[in-house]
C-alpha cells in the first residue's frame, strides 16, 4: 500500500529543557550543523543549505521500525537569541513520511538557559500504523537522547560574553533616510502639482 493510502497519526510534545549555558552560546549551537550532527540520535549527517535551510540523513528506529530518512528543516520567525519556527520534513522508503513544524524560545535562567519548545508531528505510512501512544513514547525518547547529549556538550564549552546589542537608531528626521524619502516625495508631489495646476 501506498504512503499516501494510508493513515495518518497526529502527535504534539511541549517541554522545557534547562540548558548550562547562556541563551547566545545556546542558540549558536543548535544552529551549528556539527553540534548537532553529534546530538541528534541516529545522525548520519546535517549540512547547512541556506541560512535558513538544513538537510540531514539519519537512522532511527521507531516502534521496532527501523529506517533511514532524508529529511530537511526550513527555519523561520528567526530572532536571536531568543526564538524561532521551523518546519521539518523526513522521508523513508519503508517507513513514509514524517512532517512537522516548531516553535523554540530561549530565555535566561539561573545562571543558564530556559529552552522551551512545542513539536507538532504527523506521520504516514508504517509509522501511522503504530498509533499515537507508541508514537509519543518513542518521539519522547528521541527528544530525550538529542537533549542527553546536547546538555553535555554545552556544559562542556567555556562560558563567552555575549555579542554587543545593536544599536538602536536614532529617532527623528534626520537620521532616518525613509524619513527624509518620505519628505522628498511629499514636497517633490507638491511642486508638482503647483507647476502643473496652478
Amino acid at each position: 500500500m501506498s504512503c499516501k493510502a494510508r493513515k495518518e497519526t497526529a502527535m504534539r510534545i511541549a517541554d522545557a529543557q534547562w540548558i548550562p549555558s547562556t541563551p547566545h552560546q545556546t542558540w549558536d549551537a543548535l544552529m551549528d550543523p556539527a553540534v548537532l550532527q553529534k546530538c541528534l540520535p541516529g545522525c548520519v549527517k546535517v549540512e547547512r543549505r541556506t541560512p535558513t535551510e538544513y538537510g540531514l540523513s539519519l537512522h532511527a528506529s521507531v516502534g521496532g521500525v527501523e529506517a533511514g530518512y532524508e529529511g530537511e528543516v526550513l527555519l523561520s520567525e528567526l530572532n536571536p537569541p531568543h526564538s524561532c519556527s521551523l518546519a521539518f520534513e523526513g522521508k523513508s522508503q519503508t517507513a513514509c513520511l514524517a512532517i512537522g513544524t516548531a516553535q523554540i524560545t530561549l530565555t535566561p535562567k539561573d545562571e543558564g538557559t530556559r529552552l522551551a519548545y512545542t513539536v507538532a508531528a504527523m506521520a504516514g505510512g508504517t509509522l501511522s500504523q503504530l498509533g499515537e501512544p507508541v508514537l509519543m513514547k518513542a518521539g519522547g525518547k528521541l527528544v530525550e537522547k538529542f537533549f542527553g547529549a546536547f546538555i553535555d556538550y554545552m556544559a562542556k564549552q567555556p562560558r563567552t560574553a555575549p555579542p554587543p546589542e545593536p544599536e538602536e537608531p536614532e529617532h527623528g528626521l534626520a537620521s532616518s533616510r525613509w524619513s527624509w524619502l518620505a519628505v522628498a516625495v511629499v514636497v517633490l508631489a507638491i511642486l508638482g502639482y503647483h507647476t502643473l495646476y496652478k
